[in-house]
């Protein structure tokens, strides 16, 4: 599985890292960054859109080429609420280096998206500009753990949940926001139904992210409908020819259904 094979490489790689840069490195660097935008307020709109900066994927293959200062102008120019940078290198063509860049050139919460499957990428992510990170609960070795080491490092993460159970855990260990994932990280199918499915476990109070499978604005409609407060989108807005207006298009539709479906007059 596709899954498996990333968590094999991730562990490689990540040995590797630790060597390059120890994680007293990574401690040190924290106490002299600026504290992380909250990436929770952030997304306290009415809708929010959190894009992705995502040059490829093990499903499609190169999406983009399109420069990250670029695309950021974009997603700001669009109206998004959050960036989303993929720093997983071999499969998706990300680099933690990109978080930096992205710091340097936008105001927005940062949100590291890759296989966090060991405390250094936590602390990793914070060093290197993060507001958040995401946690895949199903690969995540001890999700209280990281969840609590996550906001003692002052960034509120982003919890994938794939069933009842994680999110309950999640929810347990305090986690504000979780994310449900359209996507299978199996077979790498879309199906938005999967949030319709897990939406009515999640409590108003807590912002459900709906991540993949978005292609145009119907898409946005249909997951607010099913109860989402924000959308993760990283392909179609990263092909798209007008990645500004598109996300603008995007915003204007999800503002216009109320969570949960009621139409705004």
């Amino acid at each position: 599985m596709m899954l498996e094979k990333i968590i094999t490489e991730k562990k490689k790689e990540i040995s590797k890292i630790k060597t390059k840069e120890p994680i007293n490195d990574l401690k040190d660097k924290i106490s002299t960054n600026d504290p992380p935008k909250d990436f929770k307020k952030a997304l306290n709109r009415e809708f929010s859109i959190i894009c992705e900066y995502k040059r490829a994927s093990p499903s499609i293959g190169d999406i983009s080429s399109k420069k990250l200062e670029e695309m950021i102008k974009s997603f700001e120019n669009g109206g998004a609420s959050a960036i989303s940078i993929l720093t997983e290198k071999r499969f998706f063509k990300g680099d933690i280096k990109y978080l930096e860049r992205a710091k340097s050139v936008t105001n927005l919460p940062l949100l590291m998206k890759d296989f966090i499957i060991d405390e250094y990428q936590i602390f990793q992510a914070r060093a290197h500009g993060a507001s958040s990170i995401l946690l895949i609960a199903s690969i995540c070795p001890n999700l209280e753990t990281f969840i609590h080491l996550s906001k003692s490092l002052n960034m509120e993460p982003l919890i994938e949940c794939e069933n009842s159970i994680e999110i309950y855990k999640a929810l347990e260990n305090g986690a504000e926001i979780i994310g449900i994932n359209n996507r299978n990280l199996n077979d790498f199918t879309i199906n938005l139904k999967r949030t319709q499915a897990f939406a009515p476990f999640i409590p108003n109070e807590k912002v459900l992210v709906s991540e993949s499978g978005v292609k145009r604005p119907e898409d946005v409609k249909i997951l607010r409908e099913y109860g989402a407060d924000a959308i993760l989108i990283g392909t179609e807005v990263m092909k798209s020819k007008n990645p500004a207006d598109f996300i603008k298009e995007l915003i204007i539709t999800g503002t216009l259904v109320h969570k949960g479906g009621a139409q705004l007059e």
